[in-house]
């Protein structure tokens, strides 16, 4: 009870301090505490949670943003109740509780009145039970437990805490730890634990970002974001790898060409030394590759290159061997021009 009676735990409730994931203010009004309001709430303390929580849901505020968080429902009042029955009890009023506490509105019933009858319902209370038995013991309440505290929580003047101090002091609570607890007597906050009430609050305490979402689902973008941080690091690795790939494909085109070439060379050899002579159409075919080799060569190397000159008076007498009709020596010629040329351009 020393924990959860100190100006610290409080603080953690309003959304006032930093390290707290989620608070009331971040929850209902989806912001931070100023200083101001986050000094004048300790200053309510001892009081139960569900009579802070009516005043914020009974502001100005809290009733502008259920009006744009609710732009289904026409009515402004029934958009407020709305709101509040999914705050506090995780779903949407149904019509007969839209149309009862809508009439108690225009009858002139408060904000703070509405919200503190859900706050004191069977079915709030019960959520309110059951996340304590997550939060200490771990595990979910059985409904006899939830039936068991059911009234005594109605009747608390600080529900919230006693129960969770209730749980704490339990066997099971006590058991799970992997070393016994210390023997311990209660006293005064202010006298066993001073650090708990010496509170600073943070003078931007309204600028920081208002983080709207509880512990368990902190863990789990924790996870995910350092999940993100190795896929990152793989995706890096797989476009280095990407980019190895694409040089050594370009290699392999390069000396695919070479080898292209160097094949023509040992097949027209062998046709010069073993083969038939050759054809018309293989002296042609010989000139055309010639050609746009030189063409190739003159334009990467220029007409001042000496194996660019020699390709091309190779290729001039080929030509003049084609027209003779000496098709063996301008095949050969054809050949020559060829591999002058790439050389050229090597």
């Amino acid at each position: 009870m020393s924990l959860l009676a100190s100006q610290e735990y409080a603080l953690d409730l309003t959304s006032g301090s930093p390290s707290v994931v989620a608070g009331w203010y971040q929850n209902f009004l989806g912001r931070n505490p100023t200083p101001t309001e986050a000094q004048f709430t300790l200053n309510q303390e001892p009081v139960s949670d569900g009579s802070i929580i009516a005043v914020l849901l009974s502001s100005a505020e809290y009733r502008t943003r259920a009006i744009t968080l609710n732009p289904g429902i026409s009515d402004d009042s029934l958009k407020l109740v709305n709101q509040m029955f999914k705050d506090l009890l995780g779903r949407n009023a149904s019509s007969g509780e839209l149309a009862f506490f809508g009439a108690a509105l225009s009858s002139g019933e408060t904000a703070g009145n509405v919200a503190t009858a859900i706050l004191s319902s069977d079915e709030y209370l019960s959520g309110v039970i059951g996340r304590a038995y997550l939060r200490m013991l771990r595990r979910p309440a059985t409904q006899s437990e939830v039936n068991s505290f059911l009234s005594p929580v109605k009747s608390d003047a600080r529900p919230d805490e006693d129960l969770l101090a209730i749980l704490a002091g339990s066997s099971e609570y006590c058991s799970s730890t992997v070393q016994p607890p210390p023997a311990f007597q209660l006293q005064a906050p202010a006298t066993t634990f001073p650090a708990l009430n010496s509170v600073t609050i943070p003078s931007n305490l309204s600028l920081l970002p208002a983080v709207q979402f509880g512990p368990l689902e902190a863990g789990s973008n924790a996870a995910i974001l350092g999940l993100q941080v190795v896929v990152s690091s793989d995706e890096a690795a797989i476009a280095s790898l990407n980019a190895d790939i694409s040089r050594l494909n370009n290699e392999i085109t390069q000396l695919n060409s070479l080898l292209v070439n160097e094949s023509l060379t040992i097949t027209d050899l062998t046709n010069t030394l073993f083969g038939a002579p050759p054809t018309l159409e293989a002296a042609q075919a010989a000139q055309k590759d010639a050609q746009d080799k030189v063409a190739q060569a003159v334009a990467s190397a220029g007409t001042g290159n000496a194996l660019v000159q020699n390709a091309q008076a190779n290729l001039t007498q080929g030509d003049a061997a084609l027209a003779a009709g000496d098709f063996s020596t301008a095949v050969k010629r054809y050949r020559l021009a060829f591999l002058l040329a790439g050389n050229a351009l090597k």
